[in-house]
């Protein structure tokens, strides 16, 4: 019969209880019987001792040694006796029942004769004793010493012991036969509940236990019985219930499989250390990793550059959603988007992100075709632009001429008594002066694309110095000032003092100064405007507050979009390009700082910018705020006689009809080109004083045709002044001898071809020009202001225009990119010339 384990770890256990009980028990015993001999033996000792001390007492007197040794004899046939000596009262041995001598042992453990002693005594090659000693006589005339045989009470014990343990031995066999017959009748259906069990867990629930029996294994039969019906239900519901889940899950797997490996996105997750865990196939086409088992390999040696530090970022600022500009194969550009994965936490709607940080996952998209068309739309923003300042060159300029014949020649010579043309008139008047304002406002709108097209595009050039927020007010309040005093606003400044230099852009962060100013004092009708900058915190604040219209919280969120403007532009007119905050944004953006708008419709607005103190010095530098310095305009400069010949040359017949109206006004004879190879033969020809020549020309262009009039000993001295919608570096590099920019300042036009022709006029105007290196330019350009040239360094020119200066300023092509120019420009009582050296 098998035995279960139960029932065999029992029976061990029984064995070994039983084992160590009945040894104890031996051990007991043993102890108890060796205590009792010991008592028993010492108690015959001293019976023994003490009557051979009385007999031998009168015979040791009689010194009758024979008769005492005799009678110590007798006493060794009482069992356990070993030995008998009797020594005299000197410690002499007299009898002893040694053989065949007594040990020296012995001699020397003879006893104190004055008393009863008993000690346990070691005989070498004799045995072990308990030696028990008795005086004679008081221990007058000696001792008698008694040897109890241990050796015997020792032989006594494992007699003992052995009978003991035989009778355990004997009474555990009785209560292991016992114990099994009865586990015989436990054991079978225990060990059919076992199977039962077995079969149980493996699912086989249509089994049947037939265990029959009242008692408690009976009971727990039935009741396994029960139990195997109600798994079997359950079990039957929940294998449903899985599989039902199961497809539904292997279902939403595929469905998100199809929809990761059919993104156009590339997919990329990784785990906590950067190895990545799922990727799809988009994500391989994009890196060039086709064919390649990616799968748990390291994002630092698959990728390099921006990709390759994604996760890292990612899971260092799990807050964020970082991204960054990555290489893609074949030259592409993709931009990658990488957040960290957190743990979904029970109760919430979303990650948890105080969990733990699983990876991260990163979406990659190939911006290749939205980069180039981006390029596309700067480029075609700046082409259209520049081909912008040709029309509006003749609009604005025709319509000065318009209203400048209009003025001097028609409306002196009409009569006053008729008041339908005098009324007829001021209207023309009027509508010329508006043609004149909204061009100047489109010039704006096309100066403002170009700024906006080159900020999106990277392209523009920032010039970051040591900067005081009082320089840039106090440049930005010398501007604007004659605007503040046309429309009878105070103006009023509050720069804290002590507000140190840091890094910045002057140029750009006058101009961010100058459309704040502007749009407060276009919206503003009365009051005044506030400009203040203070330290707050780690950054510096600046703020144009006026007392206008207010913004309606709508508005505030939209104006500084693109071409986003308060009110509805639907039924309102614009009032402005809806580009200048943009523009401001962008700027203060790029360094570093925030801007914003404060405003309660009714109770004027605030417009507040902040900029990081970066660099700033230790110290503070202070820079004096000029009060507002309202400057004459500039006049138009007098018309000369046969003043010489200028050979106009442009492709665009409205921009050569405006010229050679605008010159034959001032007494020239004009003559006009529509190409390169007809102003050279012309040039050859005519021979004119000066030439004006466009540079985006059909065939040959206009700086081939400079190089081609240089070459040509008739022609090589003749000044040439560019005249171009292309950019300044552009216009530079022509090779004329000046250039400016369409549409054109006539009076700056006028006045730099009086110089170049023969000098100055009558009526001059003061002029500055920058020195190149430190050294000081003698072109005769510079003529046209003689006696009052002032040579000066960038520093000082930027503090002069502050100060109030009204004249025109000259750059020396060589050092004109180091120049704002169209910050130079926007000036209105400044006129920029450019000159070749």
């Amino acid at each position: 019969m098998n035995m279960s384990r139960l029932f065999r770890k029992t029976l061990v256990a029984i064995v070994v209880i039983f084992g160590l009980v009945a040894n104890a028990t031996a051990l007991l015993s043993a102890w108890i019987l060796y205590t009792d001999l010991t008592e028993e033996y010492v108690t015959k000792g001293r019976a023994i001792a003490g009557s051979i001390a009385e007999a031998s007492a009168e015979l040791l007197l009689n010194r009758d040694a024979s008769t005492v040794q005799a009678m110590i004899d007798k006493f060794l046939e009482i069992e356990g006796v070993g030995y008998v000596y009797v020594a005299d009262g000197e410690g002499r041995i007299l009898s002893h029942t040694f053989v065949p001598g007594i040990p020296e042992q012995a001699r020397r453990d003879v006893a104190d004769a004055r008393g009863l002693t008993v000690k346990d005594l070691d005989l070498p090659g004799i045995g072990s004793f308990i030696q028990v000693t008795a005086p004679i006589l008081a221990g007058v005339a000696g001792v008698v010493s008694v040897g109890m045989d241990k050796d015997i009470i020792h032989a006594k014990i494992r007699r003992a012991v052995v009978q003991q343990e035989l009778l355990m031995l004997f009474m555990l066999a009785v209560s292991v036969a016992v114990f099994f017959i009865l586990i015989k009748g436990v054991s079978r259906p225990l060990m059919e509940l076992s199977e039962y069990a077995k079969r149980l867990r493996a699912h086989d629930f249509s089994a049947r236990i037939a265990v029959t029996s009242e008692d408690e294994v009976g009971l727990l039969a039935s009741t396994m019985n029960s139990m195997a019906d109600e798994l079997s239900e359950l079990v039957s519901g929940l294998e449903r219930s899985v599989a039902s889940s199961t497809r539904e899950l292997q279902g939403a797997l595929a469905y998100m499989r199809a929809v990761m490996d059919n993104m156009a996105d590339g997919l990329l997750v990784t785990d906590t250390s950067g190895r990545i865990t799922h990727f799809n196939p988009p994500l391989v086409h994009m890196f060039g990793l086709e064919g390649a088992d990616i799968t748990g390999k390291d994002t630092r040696q698959l990728f390099s550059g921006a990709m390759a530090g994604l996760p890292g970022a990612a899971m260092a600022d799990a807050s964020e959603i970082l991204s960054a500009e990555v290489r893609l194969s074949g030259g592409r550009v993709g931009k990658a988007a990488a957040s960290a994965i957190h743990a979904r936490v029970e109760g919430t709607n979303g990650p948890d992100k105080n969990a733990a940080c699983l990876g991260t996952v990163i979406l990659v998209r190939d911006i290749t075709s939205e980069k180039e068309v981006d390029r596309m739309k700067t480029e075609f923003i700046s082409t259209v632009s520049h081909e912008l300042r040709t029309p509006l060159t003749s609009v604005l300029g025709f319509a000065k001429i318009i209203r400048k014949k209009f003025q001097e020649d028609i409306e002196p010579r009409l009569d006053a008594t008729d008041k339908k043309a005098l009324r007829a008139a001021g209207q023309i008047g009027d509508n010329i002066g508006i043609i004149v304002s909204e061009g100047i406002r489109l010039t704006e709108l096309v100066n403002d694309v170009l700024d906006i097209a080159k900020m999106e595009s990277g392209k523009i050039e920032w010039d970051l110095r040591p900067v005081t927020i009082a320089a840039v007010v106090a440049r930005s309040v010398s501007s604007t000032s004659a605007l503040v005093e046309q429309k009878g606003l105070t103006l009023t400044v509050d720069v804290s003092p002590g507000v140190p230099r840091f890094l910045g852009d002057q140029d750009r962060l006058i101009q961010v100064m100058l459309n704040l100013i502007s749009n407060a004092v276009k919206f503003t009708a009365s009051g005044g405007i506030t400009i203040r900058a203070f330290i707050e915190g780690e950054m510096i604040r600046v703020g144009v507050i006026d007392t206008g219209p207010g913004i309606a919280p709508k508005d505030q969120e939209i104006i500084f979009e693109k071409f986003k403007q308060a009110g509805d532009t639907l039924t309102e007119k614009p009032k402005g390009t809806g580009l200048g905050l943009p523009i401001c944004r962008q700027i203060v953006d790029r360094h570093g700082g925030r801007i914003w708008v404060e405003s309660t419709p009714g109770q004027g607005s605030a417009f507040w910018f902040t900029l990081p103190l970066r660099g700033a010095a230790l110290t503070a530098e202070e820079y004096p705020v000029p009060e507002p310095a309202y400057r004459d305009r500039l006049q138009p400069l007098p018309a000369g006689e046969a003043q010489g010949t200028i050979l106009v040359v442009d492709d665009e017949p409205p921009v050569r009809l405006y010229l050679e109206q605008l010159l034959a006004d001032e007494g020239f004879r004009v003559l006009a080109a529509a190409d390169g190879p007809q102003a050279i033969d012309m040039a050859m020809t005519h021979h004119p004083d000066l030439i004006t020549m466009d540079l985006m020309m059909p065939g040959m262009d206009g700086a081939t045709t400079i190089r081609r009039l240089r070459a040509e000993p008739a022609t090589k001295d003749i000044p040439v002044v560019v005249i171009s919608a292309l950019p300044a570096r552009e216009c530079e590099q022509a090779g004329g001898d000046a250039s400016m920019i369409k549409p054109v300042d006539e009076a700056a036009l006028l006045e730099t071809i009086i110089s170049l022709l023969r000098g100055a006029g009558k009526d001059t105007r003061p002029c500055m020009v920058l020195k190149r290196n430190g050294e000081e330019s003698t072109h005769s350009l510079l003529m046209i202001c003689p006696g009052k040239v002032q040579h000066t360094t960038r520093e000082e020119l930027w503090r002069r225009l502050d100060e109030g200066f009204t004249g025109t300023v000259f750059v020396p092509g060589s050092i004109s990119h180091e120049m704002d120019l169209a910050r130079l420009s926007a000036n209105p009582n400044i006129h920029v010339v450019i000159f070749s050296e």
